[in-house]
């Protein structure tokens, strides 16, 4: 009960620093729920946020974090690879489920954007990326927010733990591909992340 409660308060807290809204959507073999709307600054602007659908990543069965997806309210997307290219805001929110150590996922983060985009793509961004991440050791309900910020870049922020910005779209779009390209962390979840587009 007490780790229903406790991931329940940092969805609703993470939806409220963001623009709270009342709707909660579960996500499916996770106790974290995630709000359908929220307000986000964005390169410097509000912007309202629509969720296109949520997922759990798991490792040997055990959950490591949960997900959901975000892309501004009116964007013309219907699909993964729609949302995976569209150079407008969009948000994917991460709620960790257990520790992970900086160094672990900093190595899967890697792994991941390898398979879509093999070396040398992107080595300067994917150095910098890991070796921020590196530095940051997770904890079980810590959330992190992967922005798309159109014209700049990726903004990761890490909430009470620090956040860094690489500057490069493109790069922002090889983040999104770990989930929705065709190199994907799984057909389950790049298909529960896209759920709600019509």
């Amino acid at each position: 009960m007490k780790r229903l409660q406790g991931l329940m308060a940092v969805a609703l807290w993470a939806g409220a620093a963001h623009g709270f809204a009342a709707e909660l959507v579960d996500v499916h073999g996770s106790h974290t729920k995630f709000t359908t709307t929220m307000d986000a600054t964005i390169g410097n602007k509000p912007f309202h946020l629509r969720l296109t659908g949520t997922a759990v990543r798991q490792k040997y069965l055990f959950n490591v974090y949960s997900i959901g997806s975000y892309v501004v309210e009116g964007a013309p997307v219907h699909n993964a690879e729609e949302l995976s290219a569209i150079d407008r805001p969009k948000q994917l929110h991460l709620v960790m489920e257990r520790d992970v150590s900086g160094r672990d996922i900093a190595e899967a983060f890697l792994v991941a954007i390898r398979q879509n985009h093999p070396m040398p793509a992107f080595n300067e961004e994917v150095n910098r990326f890991v070796e921020q991440m590196r530095a940051i050791d997770l904890k079980k309900t810590d959330n992190i927010y992967l922005t798309h910020q159109p014209g700049i870049g990726l903004r990761c922020q890490v909430i009470g733990k620090g956040e860094f910005t690489i500057d490069n779209p493109d790069f922002s779009h090889a983040i999104w591909d770990i989930y929705f390209g065709k190199h994907n962390l799984g057909e389950g979840i790049k298909k529960s992340l896209s759920s709600r587009l019509q």
